[in-house]
């Protein structure tokens, strides 16, 4: 081997022992370090965060706010290191490891711990992990223990916390001071809470959240206002809040406007209503009151609110009085939707009177039952209810309700109808109407109220064309129809059929015992004298009325009714005359069935005739032959005014005959001929059978008949050149009249009084906003008066009878005005105060309905004034009695001082008792979590309705609407302040 080859083996052994030696070197070192790695950290205390370490490493080369990535990983250690986002994955697997992708990004830095198991971030700091999402100024994020930690900055130039955690879980929101938070237990601890539940919101100092979402609260406050400083708050020294359920309160006091008032109570729980539930089941607070001459203190309307089902709700009340009164009650709403939506009432009251000196007031019993169902049309059978059934003192007695308490009637109706196929159609309904009568000034009860209960039902068939029914080819006799209807009602009431009308008779009536004889003009003056009686306050007993109940239920079965009818139209082919004249002629076939007809028995001792009432089922028929034409006319005016361009007037004249052939002749049943003796023509000694029974044959006239109806309909507008030259159009209608319409009938074949009563009427809008509506009826024939009784004689009554001449020809003036009426009603508000209400932040797609469709049951703040005015005048006049006039004044609105005030009333003026009519004012005041309303009577009418007020303050939460303060002095409150 040569030397230089020596040399060079030896430099190579040199250099690969240095190499060798340099990496155990180097492996010592490494293995050192990781040794020091693994023990140096210590584990924190259970549900603590470690400290946190020096720095290791930094990203400052990250760009400013981009987000990094930390996925799932099975390792314990899965962490990101260094560099942008570089991601290290360990074999092993735990129950510690995050389940999902975690996102985070900051504003100004964002720093690994050397280990790579704690992050932190630096400005507008955001980290998001699944359903769960927290941005603050500082969060920290330990991987080892699955906890982050967050908090605000103290800012020294605005003095203030800036960056404060805002915690998000799903639609869950936590705004805090600080938050600590595990991933894995879903637990947290958080220093001062502010968190929205329900329509309120909570807030707190130490608060503890666990696994299932609830809350534990110490030194917490629960309010409905939206305010950092609210209008008012419970304030609690423990509060738990179960998630998405309810709040429970441990022992609490009311503070409003930072005042602590003494008012609490030792526990307490506040409900969540669900999105899909009318709401949830608690207590309903009753109100406390006093009424010093009547039941003495109360409590009243407390009870329990059960939500049965999201489709169901009912509340369960009660009232209970210091001098025996007590009372109970049931309400519900019900809703399906796209089915039907309604809602019932049922009362019941035991009252009492607290005066034990008078004997004679007994204890009464009285109830309530209102109900409303309103379907979703569908299918062929629908059903709906409208029912307000009451006793006649339970309103002036038991509610304090302003429309309630001065209704003196009430109406209920019950139907279902029901279609079979494409033609055949029924129905049914009951109803029941109510006529509450006067309150007695002595006694504060109610007389003479009336109750009338029937029942109808209905099958028809629409009319048809059967020479057409598959489509026909446009023959004349193709459009020939008929149809079917048959009607029934069955009537109960407590009213004595003891009076007989014998007007137009013509001979003397001899009445049986019990029955009164009074003649039209007697009628009058007796109905006049009762209406005045009760503006002087007092009330005459009605000997005809009885009362409605258990113990008269023969006497009302017997004064009870049952009527069915039926009809067959025919329709025949229409006919044009002329091109202008509509001709349709026509064929009906009619009759009733009665379960009572009249016998009537001539006395030839007394001179007179006894009429006496049969039972059993008699039907009657008749048919008539028909043809109606009518047209329409147009004729227009034209100005050359500036303005006035034109006025148009429509004419639309109709006219038609029907002839009904002669069915009085007794053979047919239905007329009954009295004897010669009686001295009348043999038309007037024909009776109907079935006179005042009500039906066709009840109102018919002995003989044929051949009646021509007509009418007139005339409309007036004018054309008018637009103001504006930035109108739509040059020109616009205005109309003058939008209806003049005359109406009447003339029977050509009738004995006597051929011409029937001529009815006028007219209606137009003024100025847009005023209704215009007027309504007249005239007799044509003259008057001529006869001697009365002697107690007719003595009451001043002059008795007058209608004769067959014409009044014109009397020299009495064209004809006799029997009845007229005027109504003129306005409303004046600015522009777009009566559309629809605007959707309100939480209110249901039901409580808007009811909202718009009574608009009169809420104060809208955004309307600055509005003014409702309604005129009304009345009058009947029959010769011989003095005319009957009602005349009245009806005002309503309201304005506002402020955004935040205002002010309604409603009043009104008699002209003929020339006194107000129920009066009332009220103010109500936008607290912003709180309504305070205040509403007073001056003017009742009535002792029985003295003088009333009320002033509420409550708050705006429908969960906390029992927190209130009420006061009240209602017209039964006759002696206390």
């Amino acid at each position: 081997m040569s030397l230089t080859k020596l040399v060079n083996t030896y430099f190579i052994i040199r250099t690969v022992s240095k190499c060798v030696s340099g990496a155990i070197l180097i492996g010592l070192v490494l293995l050192f370090q990781v040794t020091q790695a693994q023990t140096v950290p210590q584990q924190p205390a259970k549900g603590g965060l470690p400290a946190p370490p020096t720095p290791a490493q930094t990203v400052p080369d990250k760009p400013t706010g981009s987000p990094g990535v930390i996925r799932a990983l099975s390792g314990r250690d899965s962490s990101a290191v260094a560099g942008r986002d570089t991601l290290r994955q360990d074999s092993l697997k735990t129950d510690d490891s995050f389940r999902t992708t975690v996102t985070y990004s900051s504003r100004d830095s964002t720093i690994y711990s050397a280990n790579g198991q704690i992050m932190e971030l630096y400005g507008d700091a955001k980290v998001t992990y699944g359903d769960i999402a927290l941005n603050a100024d500082y969060i920290r994020l330990n991987y080892t223990t699955n906890e982050v930690y967050a908090k605000g900055r103290y800012d020294s130039t605005s003095r203030k916390m800036v960056g404060l955690p805002v915690f998000k879980d799903g639609a869950d929101q936590y705004d805090t001071k600080e938050i600590r938070y595990n991933f894995r237990t879903k637990k947290g601890k958080i220093q001062g809470v502010v968190t929205q539940q329900g329509e309120g919101n909570i807030r707190g100092k130490d608060v503890k959240k666990d696994a299932d979402d609830n809350m534990y609260i110490r030194g917490a406050i629960y309010t409905t206002c939206n305010l950092a400083t609210p209008h008012f708050h419970i304030n609690a020294t423990k509060l738990k809040v179960v998630h998405n359920k309810q709040v429970i309160a441990g022992p609490f006091n009311l503070v409003v406007n930072q005042i602590p008032l003494p008012i609490g109570l030792p526990f307490g729980f506040f409900p969540f209503p669900k999105k899909k539930d009318n709401g949830v089941s608690g207590i309903l607070m009753p109100q406390y009151g006093e009424e010093p001459n009547g039941r003495g203190y109360y409590l009243r309307d407390g009870g329990y609110y059960w939500a049965v089902n999201e489709h169901l709700g009912l509340q369960f009340r009660g009232q209970i009085y210091s001098k025996g009164s007590w009372g109970l009650g049931t309400t519900a709403a019900y809703n399906k939707r796209y089915y039907y939506s309604g809602g019932f009432d049922l009362r019941y009251a035991r009252n009492r009177s607290g005066d034990r000196v008078d004997t004679t007031q007994s204890p009464r019993n009285d109830f309530s039952i209102t109900w409303s169902h309103s379907p979703v049309p569908r299918g062929r059978g629908t059903f709906s209810a409208n029912v307000n059934v009451t006793s006649n003192s339970y309103n002036s007695t038991n509610s304090y309700d302003v429309q309630r308490y001065t209704s003196n009637v009430a109406g209920s109706s019950v139907q279902y109808n029901r279609t079979f196929g494409q033609y055949v159609r029924s129905g049914a309904s009951f109803r029941v109407n109510q006529q509450f009568g006067q309150i007695n000034p002595v006694t504060f009860r109610k007389e003479n109220g009336k109750t009338d209960i029937s029942t109808d039902f209905n099958l028809g068939v629409n009319q048809i064309s059967p020479f057409a029914l598959n489509g026909g080819s446009g023959r004349w006799y193709e459009s020939f129809r008929v149809g079917f209807d048959f009607r029934g009602q069955a009537t109960i009431n407590n009213t004595r059929r003891t009076q007989v009308d014998t007007t137009g008779l013509g001979f003397t009536v001899i009445p049986p015992d019990g029955v009164i004889l009074k003649s039209r003009a007697e009628y009058i003056a007796d109905s006049i004298a009762r209406a005045q009686a009760i503006r002087d306050g007092q009330v005459v007993t009605d000997p005809n009325i009885f009362a409605f109940s258990w113990g008269n239920r023969e006497t009302i079965w017997r004064n009870g009714t049952i009527q069915s009818s039926y009809s067959i139209p025919i329709s025949l082919p229409n006919v044009k005359l002329f091109k202008y004249i509509n001709l349709t002629p026509g064929f009906s076939l009619a009759g009733d069935l009665y379960t009572k007809k009249l016998n009537y028995t001539y006395i030839p001792s007394q001179k007179g005739v006894r009429i006496d009432t049969l039972k059993g089922l008699f039907p009657t028929y008749n048919f008539a032959v028909n043809a109606s034409m009518n047209t329409r006319v147009y004729g227009t005016f034209f100005f050359k005014g500036k303005r006035l361009q034109a006025i148009r007037h429509t004419l639309a004249p109709s006219i038609a005959f029907s002839y009904v052939p002669d069915f009085s002749n007794p053979s047919f049943g239905m007329f009954q001929e009295l004897p010669e003796e009686l001295g009348l023509p043999s038309y007037k000694r024909r009776i109907s059978r079935f006179r005042g029974l009500g039906g066709s044959a009840g109102s018919a006239t002995s003989g044929q008949s051949a009646f021509i109806s007509f009418g007139f309909v005339n409309q007036l507008e004018m054309k008018v050149r637009s103001r504006s030259d930035s109108a739509g159009s040059e020109f616009k209608k205005i109309p003058i009249f939008d209806n003049i319409s005359m109406t009447g009938s003339y029977n050509m074949l009738a004995a006597e009084y051929k011409l029937s009563n001529i009815n006028l009427s007219a209606n137009t809008q003024i100025f847009k906003n005023i209704s215009f509506n007027f309504s007249a009826t005239f007799d044509p024939y003259s008057y001529v008066e006869v001697p009365t009784s002697s107690t007719a004689s003595t009451s001043g009554v002059r008795n007058f009878v209608r004769v067959n001449r014409y009044a014109v020809s009397e020299g009495q003036g064209l004809a006799h005005l029997q009845s007229a009426q005027i109504f003129l009603s306005g409303r004046l508000a600015p522009p777009g105060a009566d559309k629809s209400k605007r959707p309100v932040p939480g209110a249901s797609d039901a409580t808007m309905r009811a909202i718009n469709t009574n608009p009169d049951l809420y104060v809208d703040f955004n309307i600055p004034w509005s003014l409702n005015a309604s005129y009304s005048f009345g009058v009947s006049n029959y010769p011989g009695a003095p005319s009957a006039i009602i005349q009245t004044l009806n005002l309503t609105g309201d304005f506002s001082l402020t955004p935040k005030w205002k002010f309604t009333f409603s009043t009104g003026f008699d002209f003929q008792a020339k006194r107000p009519s129920l009066t009332t004012v009220g103010a109500t005041r936008d607290l912003h979590c709180w309504d305070m309303s205040f509403n007073w009577t001056p003017f009742a009418g009535s002792a029985q309705r003295v003088s009333n007020y009320s002033f509420e303050l409550r708050a705006r939460s429908s969960i906390l609407q029992e927190l209130k303060l009420s006061r009240r002095r209602s017209f039964y409150d006759r002696g206390g302040f």
